[in-house]
């Protein structure tokens, strides 16, 4: 059976299409009995409003795009959840689009949310993207946009990113307090700002410990943390490990099971999501990066940008 549409439902009941639309809107003018007639046919007949006409003429479609680096169990779940959470209390409906790690599929994928005449454009950046000239187009047709996690630093764009000064600070004196003399720590893509960021942050607050070693080792993925560990824990010990995210704290979970490391004996620090950790060791401390938090931030911030844009 075909949709139903406004139309049909005018001649169906023999009026006119401005009378059914003022009627299924409790407008004053349309009378009691024609309102009444207009609403049961619309439910004996299935009727749902086409929202994307209703917006267009409102000049707001109420979707916005969504982009990501890639489709991962790894923090984005979490932030999609408080992205949708937001969005649904203020009847905006949302797409999922996945970079792939691409720059190029990233272009792509805002070409696809202006296409779809999106209010606005929730975005988190691949490893590969070094520059914002792709994202030139949004600017110049004045469609709001909110970077989150995975940003550049010199953007001028919104962005929702963690403190990562504190976290890393925060993760460094914990290993210090543990007395910890020998630690590995365990970062992301080296190409990324916020693994950058990370990084100088946690080096320069070990300086404050000069009797701690520290042997620093970039990663792009759980899998290489794994391959890289396979050689280092053949030859060297360590008696603290940071993990710079849940991802580099899953490959060195395993490779610590790998190697017969018992967790017992050394200090473990990550900054995760919070739920990985729970099933994989309880000796593991963590410092807290809420990706519900900050899809939530994103969300809202957008939706302001939105509002300021009209």
């Amino acid at each position: 059976m075909k949709r139903v549409t406004i139309k049909d439902l005018a001649e169906m009941l023999n009026i006119s299409v401005s009378t059914v639309s003022r009627a299924l809107k409790d407008h004053p003018d349309i009378s009691s009995a024609v309102k009444q007639r207009v609403k049961e046919a619309a439910e004996t007949f299935n009727y749902i409003p086409n929202d994307f006409a209703i917006n267009f003429r409102k000049k707001s479609s109420k979707v916005i795009g969504l982009i990501i680096p890639e489709m991962s169990m790894f923090f984005i779940p979490s932030i999609i959840r408080g992205i949708s959470s937001v969005l649904h209390k203020e009847g905006y409906h949302f797409f999922v689009l996945s970079s792939e790690e691409s720059v190029g599929m990233e272009e792509e994928n805002i070409i696809t949310c202006i296409n779809s005449r999106v209010d606005g454009i929730l975005i988190s950046l691949t490893r590969q993207t070094k520059d914002l000239s792709h994202l030139n187009r949004i600017k110049e047709i004045e469609v709001p946009v909110v970077m989150f996690d995975k940003t550049i630093s010199q953007s001028s764009f919104e962005q929702i990113i963690f403190d990562n000064k504190l976290n890393v600070e925060t993760a460094a004196e914990k290993l210090a307090n543990n007395k910890c003399k020998k630690i590995l720590a365990i970062f992301g893509d080296e190409n990324l700002d916020i693994t950058q960021t990370r990084r100088d942050f946690f080096l320069q607050k070990l300086k404050e410990y000069p009797q701690m070693e520290c042997k620093v080792i970039f990663c792009e993925s759980a899998e290489s943390v794994k391959e890289k560990l396979n050689i280092i824990l053949d030859y060297e010990q360590f008696d603290g490990y940071f993990a710079m995210s849940d991802e580099t704290l899953a490959g060195l979970h395993s490779s610590l099971i790998k190697k017969k490391v018992q967790t017992s004996d050394v200090k473990v620090i990550a900054i995760t999501e919070g739920t990985l950790p729970k099933y994989l060791d309880e000796s593991y401390e963590c410092i807290i990066n809420d990706g519900f938090s900050m899809g939530t931030m994103a969300a809202s911030k957008l939706l302001q940008l939105i509002k300021n844009n009209r």
